[in-house]
Parts: C-alpha cells; sequence; structure tokens
C-alpha cells in the first residue's frame, strides 16, 4: 500500500508540473518533437467573424436569439521518414457570446501521435496526446455548462528487438496522465507492453502480446485503483489495396481483489475498390474505461469527431461496436458515408447501460476554381435503456439530427469566404426538452496549401448538441 501512494504521490506531482497549463503545454511538447525531425506536410487554416443562432440555449420554447464572434484554427500535419513517424490532427474555435449568454469558451478536438526514432529501426520515443469536450450529463442538451474539458497525454519508449532472421521481440512502457476539468475522474497510468511476432512477409505479421495497466486515480474516495491486462495475437498486412488488422485474446481488470475477465476481439479493415473510392470496416469487443474510450474517438463521413459521451462513473464496462465506412473522390466531387453502432454495457450498474447509433453522410463539389458548395447530415441516437429519468431532468432516449450546407469563395493563394447555414432537431421519447435550431456562420480566413475549400475534413470541436458536429463549434 505503502508503494501505491508514494507512485501516486510521484506521478500526481510529476505530471501536474509536466501539465501546469494542460493542452498547452501538451501541444508544446509535442511540436517540439516533430520540429526534431524536420519537416513534413502541414495543412492548416485560420478565419474569423460571425455566427447568428436563433435559440442559444437549446430551449424547447421561448427562444434565446444569440451573435456570437468566432475565431477558428484547424491543422493537419503528417510525416512519415527514417527518423519521425507523426500524424496529427485539430480543430479549435474561441466563441464570444456578444449578448453575454454564456461565458466566453474555447472549444475544439485535437489528436496527436509522434514516434522518434533514437536508434533507428532499434529505439524510438512515442508521444501521444487527445484533447476535446465530454457531455456532464446525457440526458439533457449539450450546452456551454454542460460539457467539460478532457486532456489524455502519454509517454514512453518502445524497444524493437531482432530475434532471428523473421522472428522479432517488441518492448514498451508509457506514462500517462488523464485530466477531466469537471468529474473526479482524474488518473495516472503506468504501462508495460511485450510482445513476439514473425514477419511472414515483407506486408504482413503475426505476434503475441502482453500488455498491462496500472490506473491510479487522484480522487480514492469516489473511485478505486484497478489493474488492467491483455493478452492477445495479433495479425497485420498492408497490401497495395488491402490493409487489415486484427486481434483476438483475453482481459484481466482486477480492482480491490476482485477480477473481471472478458474477452478482446478488434478488426480493422480498409479496402481500395477503385482509384476513387474505398471501403473501412471496424468491428471489435473490448473491455475498456471511459479514458480509453474518448481517447480512441473516430471521425465520421464528415471527418470530425463526436465528443465523449458523460463520463459518468470510472468503472470499466464492456463495449461491442461496429462501423462501416464508403468514400469517392474523384475530379471536382467527394462523397462520404459512415455509420456506426456501440453498446457498452456496465457490469457494477445497469442503468448506466446505452446504445449509440450515427449515420452521417457528406456531399462536396468543386463548382469553379473559385467556388466550392457542401452538403451534410448527421443522425445520432442514444438509448439509456435502464435509466429512470424524471421528465423535468432529461431523457434516457435522444435523436439528433442535423443538415448543414454551404458555399466558399477562394481568391488568390489562400483567402477563403465562408457562409454555412445549419439546422439541428433535437427529439426525445419523454419530457419536453427537445428543440430546433438554426445557425448561419459568416467567417473570412486564411487557408494555404490546399488543392480544394473544405469544410469538414478536419476533427472539429462540439456545435450544439454534442453528437451533432459541424465545421465550427457553437453551444
Amino acid at each position: 500500500m505503502a508503494i501505491t501512494d508514494m507512485v501516486r504521490t510521484g506521478l500526481t506531482a510529476m505530471c501536474r508540473e509536466v501539465l501546469h497549463h494542460k493542452f498547452v503545454i501538451a501541444i508544446g511538447s509535442w511540436l517540439s518533437l516533430v520540429s526534431a525531425a524536420g519537416a513534413g506536410t502541414l495543412t492548416y487554416g485560420v478565419d474569423a467573424g460571425v455566427a447568428e443562432t436563433d435559440n442559444v440555449t437549446l430551449a424547447p420554447s421561448d427562444k434565446v436569439s444569440q451573435t456570437i464572434g468566432v475565431a477558428d484554427l484547424d491543422l493537419d500535419f503528417k510525416q512519415q521518414s527514417a527518423r519521425l513517424d507523426a500524424d496529427a490532427k485539430g480543430n479549435f474555435s474561441y466563441l464570444d457570446y456578444l449578448q453575454g449568454a454564456y461565458h466566453n469558451q474555447l472549444l475544439g478536438r485535437f489528436d496527436g501521435n509522434a514516434t522518434l526514432a533514437l536508434i533507428e529501426d532499434r529505439l524510438t520515443w512515442t508521444l501521444q496526446d487527445d484533447y476535446g469536450q465530454a457531455a456532464l450529463d446525457p440526458f439533457t442538451p449539450i450546452t456551454p455548462t454542460n460539457i467539460e474539458t478532457i486532456n489524455y497525454l502519454a509517454t514512453g519508449p518502445n524497444l524493437h528487438l531482432r530475434a532471428g532472421p523473421l522472428s522479432f521481440i517488441d518492448l514498451g512502457a508509457r506514462v500517462a496522465r488523464a485530466e477531466y476539468e469537471t468529474s473526479p475522474f482524474t488518473n495516472n497510468r503506468v504501462s508495460g507492453s511485450v510482445g513476439w511476432g514473425l514477419q511472414l512477409s515483407g506486408l504482413s505479421s503475426v505476434s503475441l502480446n502482453l500488455d498491462s495497466q496500472r490506473v491510479l486515480f487522484e480522487n480514492t474516495l469516489l473511485n478505486t485503483d484497478f489493474d488492467r491486462t491483455n493478452v492477445y495475437a495479433n495479425y497485420e498486412i498492408e497490401g497495395a489495396r488491402t490493409t487489415l488488422s486484427a486481434d483476438l485474446g483475453v482481459t484481466k481488470v482486477t480492482e480491490s481483489g476482485t477480477a473481471n475477465n472478458g474477452g478482446l476481439a478488434t478488426l480493422a479493415l480498409t479496402r481500395r475498390i477503385s482509384p476513387a473510392s474505398k471501403v473501412s470496416l471496424t468491428v471489435g469487443h473490448l473491455l475498456t474505461d471511459s479514458t480509453t474510450g474518448f481517447s480512441g474517438l473516430q471521425g465520421g463521413a464528415n471527418g470530425v469527431i463526436s465528443p465523449a459521451p458523460a463520463a459518468s462513473t470510472s468503472q470499466s464496462y464492456t463495449s461491442n461496436y461496429a462501423s462501416i465506412g464508403w468514400q469517392y473522390e474523384r475530379g471536382r466531387t467527394t462523397l462520404a458515408v459512415n455509420g456506426r453502432y456501440e453498446k457498452d454495457t456496465y457490469p457494477g450498474d445497469a442503468s448506466l447501460n446505452h446504445v449509440l447509433k450515427t449515420a452521417d453522410f457528406r456531399v462536396q463539389r468543386q463548382v469553379t476554381r473559385s467556388f466550392a458548395a457542401q452538403i451534410s447530415g448527421r443522425v445520432y441516437q442514444t438509448d439509456y435503456s435502464g435509466a429512470i429519468v424524471e421528465p423535468t431532468a432529461g431523457s434516457p432516449n435522444s435523436t439528433t439530427a442535423m443538415v448543414s450546407g454551404g458555399i466558399t469563395w477562394r481568391h488568390g493563394r489562400g483567402l477563403e469566404v465562408k457562409l454555412q447555414a445549419e439546422h439541428t432537431i433535437y427529439s426525445v421519447s419523454s419530457g419536453d426538452l427537445g428543440y430546433r435550431e438554426n445557425r448561419v456562420f459568416l467567417t473570412v480566413g486564411y487557408r494555404p496549401f490546399r488543392a480544394r475549400p473544405s469544410f469538414d475534413d478536419s476533427p472539429s470541436a462540439i456545435s450544439s448538441q454534442g453528437s451533432s458536429l459541424t465545421r465550427r463549434p457553437i453551444p
């Protein structure tokens, strides 16, 4: 017990120092690692303007309109070289509620992962950061008073050893910290992994892996520390048109001396069916927790990422999910369609069990050299079937439908003027918290190094309803 307390105290002090300014310092560290290995491919854009909403508080009646000043930044960085493998996407918006409906806010989503080679093909160092928003109350619409910011930062070394002409051994270690702005789930994590595998060909490999993680919470009155161990086999192949990764194994979570065992199975498949189109499929069965789920959020057809569901507990849960997507890009036209199903089951509290369903699409057309047009839509449904919620306090079942359309005018090397309109409908199975909202955006910005203007091709912060995302977050 004394050793655990010493580890907890040491990790907390160290991580608080590193993350004193939370995301700002994390991004600074990430960019420092990237800059050490030279330039990569960076796409970015900045803009500023105004937005008008006819229902800023998302009320079912007695709507209040509001003018909002907005300033946006989005970026997409990629680099693959002998020294550095890096991938980062982010989108941030600063909101100024000009009539004072809410305090000013900085919202956004960032996912970055960089691996720097210290000894080529042998020793590397990884830095990962995931930043974004999550709901506080899953039963009510997401307004600026019903969200919190979460930041997950992990770093550590990786060692790759050759054990023969075709076999290899991989070792890894990580120190991580997850910070929750409001919920009492801030935690530190220490993990290690070992894997032995065979290189079946230049494009495929198979391996046996073990990883173990210790999770230590700052608030131990409301949370219980736990250990999680995964043992699994992995198969990967990367061909000219097909990429596949599959895991199969078991997970054991030990909490206060009690073990909870579960299966582990994941499949990720991408297939290019023509020069212009590709399909993707993911399926999984995991024993996981809210921090890991937040870190692994994925975007849909719009390329944006939904905020995490409310982290109502720190306990582990079983997640079953499946998603399928199709993308087409040829000439001046881009099409994308995506669907996802997720069922999360909490063994300790059936009232937290829920099902999430998502479907979205995007159509974009470069009309002329200077003008581009886009229309997109999204339907997001949540179902907490075991929850009992008073009608005046919210609804356990809700559906959000959003449609958006806009045009972009581009001039010169980077000037962009955008006009975008959105309509959102939030319906509930009980209570009277359903609403409708219309929003219009007008912004002027600068976006160099981009072949065609785009609204939704990078991660985004949340819009008026956390499950309904657009290019710019206006709660």
